[in-house]
């Protein structure tokens, strides 16, 4: 087996939970695909993230504590597709273009390239071969004639393929198959981490960004959106100080909603919890979310948060373990035009 660090990504699809693009970690390239492990002789010394709408930007420093230099298999994974790979809403017209995001890596100041690995996937279950054997494409999205063709294929063959996982009935076209498997995407290189020596690692990208139109957090209607195990409050940590401004932006005060101001919802996610997979804690961690505007709300589930600025938040961490991944929630109430 290679020894790979892996470094993710967390980003977020419209209409769709956010798919994550996070922290380094190290994997071993094995049957299956990138499994993570543990690393014991590198120690990640900091991670300064910053978080918007527009640009996701994280610089890590990294320090080898053995005699000699270790070098690596580094990747960046992004979240799989369609995600959780079985949504039934799923889309091929929701299916991300990876060159979207803008990636952009430096090694201490340096820019480095990238090379792609996509490994398809049935229930965890690494099916690139079968699908070669097959002539199919693993990214079938991008083939405008997929659908048609597997739907052409004679009933028994496309029950024998449902049968093995490749394949499911379309819910939304009775009669119908769509393709069943995802696809799991990394960029990957080469990285020497020398002994003694810390290296700074840096990546920028462009979010792609969940979004959906209108708000389950209007009053006549939030109840469940609130309840304790619902995803505003597990996935964001929705609080009463969120609703209390959300409320003095959707509401006149005589308490009836004002139709001039239109909620908008956008969230982003990125993976942490990869950080505690090296050598340690994180010494040094710091993360900035920026809201964009003075106007629009923001919520997610980090304590320790402060405001440094009109649209800025900020904490500190020393010898922090990430215990779970973040989740980033934005809220606009525009007017619109002609609204007060």
């Amino acid at each position: 087996m290679m020894r790979v660090a892996i470094i993710t990504l967390a980003a977020a699809l419209a209409a769709a939970p956010a798919p994550a693009l996070g922290n380094d970690t190290e994997a071993n390239i094995a049957f299956g695909g990138l499994i993570f492990e543990k690393n014991d002789q590198i120690s990640m010394d900091a991670e300064d993230l910053f978080l918007s709408l527009d640009l996701v930007r994280v610089r890590y420093t990294y320090t080898n504590h053995s005699s000699a230099p270790i070098t690596l298999l580094v990747a960046f994974p992004l979240p799989a597709v369609p995600l959780e790979g079985r949504d039934p809403d799923w889309t091929e017209a929701s299916y991300p273009d990876w060159n979207d995001i803008s990636m952009e890596t430096r090694v201490d100041g340096k820019p480095v390239g990238l090379m792609r690995i996509d490994i398809a996937k049935v229930a965890g279950v690494d099916v690139d071969k079968r699908l070669k054997d097959l002539g199919w494409p693993a990214r079938h999205w991008e083939d405008p004639d997929f659908l048609a063709r597997i739907n052409a294929l004679p009933e028994v063959e496309r029950s024998a393929l449902t049968a093995e996982g490749l394949l499911a009935m379309d819910e939304h076209e009775p009669g119908r198959v769509r393709p069943f498997w995802s696809v799991e995407t990394s960029f990957v290189r080469t990285q020497t981490f020398p002994p003694g020596v810390p290296i700074t690692v840096e990546h920028r990208y462009t979010p792609m960004q969940g979004g959906s139109v209108a708000s389950a957090l209007d009053r006549d209607i939030r109840g469940e959106a609130l309840d304790p195990d619902s995803e505003y409050v597990t996935r964001f940590c929705v609080d009463e100080a969120f609703v209390r401004g959300y409320d003095r932006k959707r509401y006149r005060a005589d308490g009836s909603v004002n139709d001039l101001v239109f909620p908008v919802e956008n969230w982003i996610g990125y993976t942490l919890s990869p950080g505690a997979n090296w050598r340690g804690p994180i010494k040094r961690f710091r993360l900035t979310v920026d809201k964009g505007y003075t106007d629009r709300l923001v919520s997610l589930c980090m304590d320790g948060l402060r405001k440094v600025s009109p649209t800025r938040f900020e904490v500190i961490k020393t010898d922090y373990e990430p215990d779970r991944d973040l989740d980033v929630l934005f809220v606009a109430l525009t007017p619109i035009e002609g609204g007060q």
